[in-house]
């Protein structure tokens, strides 16, 4: 399909690329020539100033960020020490599973919350002991499907993620016939709990099939609301308003793919999937491990009645990103950048969850004893939630 640019986007942005960085007031009294380095982490801090669009949802003054780490960058900084510098930003401040700084191919500052490590060992050293896997698809690159072991009357399915193994229509068909192929062999169980506890995220269309497979209602849901930032700021004055139409993004030689913030609303909606939709009782395991489109399929989920989340809650990561490669630094640096603000249907109204994660209908959090004991307290609440 070809895309067109919103006449209003096209015209802000030939008012911002009209602009050289030095129209900034931050960089319009500087006089003398900058450092490698410098011009590396001025260029970072243009980008996140440009198109970062969650400075809003996480309290962050970026000036302020500037006025902070670009004095400690002097004429014999390294590109360790500066790497330094971007570590500490992306972990304590952006604080962003979907941006990081990334150094020669090899370093990356990237932020990573404290997981729970009690229910890290419970799924790694119990999980496997309470079901018995289909043979056929302990391998799936996907999901494994199959019933539990204490009763095969409840099914069970784990989905490992969404990022497809190569990407074209032919890999999004195979992954459909993947899910057909569990929803098939699992359709006349009395429940059944879809396991997306460590399930990191990927592509959207794949977590929308998986989760059209379980949905009652026969009109297309909402799902999510999003928008970019059209000017610099670390404001809601610095966003646009909630896209309505199609979006190319603004062209930038630096990003993969040559445009960045492209927003397609056609990605807003879901609705049921397949030959059939399974409504008996889904029991949903989440954890802080269940991460990006993994918590659009939590969402979309969350919508259906008949389905109750059980578990830790979710990561907080909901914005699409694109990768910038720096001009300065030699083809060194690089930079995942969060570019959309997203909003996502929830207790019936669009509300953000960036940095914030959802927590389950019923949380669940394993002690020391119950791990050790051999316990998944998760699956035995699903159990619980399906029969009674």
């Amino acid at each position: 399909m070809k895309k067109t640019i919103n006449t209003m986007m096209l015209c802000v942005l030939l008012i911002f690329t009209s602009c050289s960085k030095d129209d900034s007031p931050t960089t319009s009294t500087t006089t003398v020539s900058k450092t490698e380095q410098q011009k590396v982490f001025q260029e970072f801090w243009d980008i996140y100033d440009r198109h970062y669009p969650l400075m809003h949802r996480k309290n962050i003054d970026w000036q302020t960020v500037y006025d902070t780490y670009y004095p400690q960058i002097t004429s014999t900084t390294t590109d360790t020490q500066l790497f330094n510098h971007f570590n500490s930003i992306m972990t304590t401040i952006i604080k962003d599973g979907h941006a990081d700084v990334v150094y020669n191919n090899a370093q990356e500052a990237i932020y990573e919350p404290g997981f729970n490590e009690e229910i890290e060992i419970m799924i790694m050293d119990n999980t496997p002991s309470k079901v018995n896997i289909v043979g056929s698809s302990v391998n799936n690159p996907y999901l494994s499907y199959g019933t539990l072991a204490a009763n095969a009357d409840i099914g069970y399915i784990n989905s490992k993620n969404f990022e497809p193994v190569n990407d074209n229509e032919s890999e999004f068909n195979n992954f459909k016939s993947i899910v057909d192929e569990a929803l098939t062999a699992l359709q006349d169980k009395s429940g059944i709990i879809v396991d997306v506890r460590t399930n990191g995220g990927g592509q959207g269309p794949y977590a929308y099939y998986l989760a059209g497979r379980f949905f009652s209602n026969s009109t297309p849901i909402e799902l999510i609301r999003q928008r970019i930032k059209t000017t610099t700021g670390s404001t809601t004055s610095a966003l646009g308003d909630w896209a309505m139409t199609e979006f190319e993004g603004y062209p930038d030689a630096r990003v993969e793919g040559g445009y960045v913030a492209g927003v397609f609303p056609e990605d807003n909606e879901i609705s049921s999937s397949g030959t059939f939709q399974y409504t008996g009782k889904v029991a949903l395991l989440t954890s802080n491990s269940t991460a990006s489109a993994a918590e659009y399929f939590t969402a979309a989920m969350k919508t259906q009645s008949h389905i109750r989340s059980i578990g830790d809650k979710t990561f907080g990561i909901f914005a699409g990103s694109d990768i910038f490669t720096l001009t300065n630094g030699g083809g060194k640096w690089k930079t995942r950048v969060s570019t959309h603000d997203v909003e996502i249907t929830y207790d019936g109204s669009f509300q953000s969850f960036e940095g914030i994660g959802m927590v389950p209908d019923n949380n669940v959090l394993p002690t020391t004893v119950q791990v050790s004991g051999g316990e998944d307290v998760h699956i035995d609440a699903a159990i619980d939630y399906i029969l009674n």
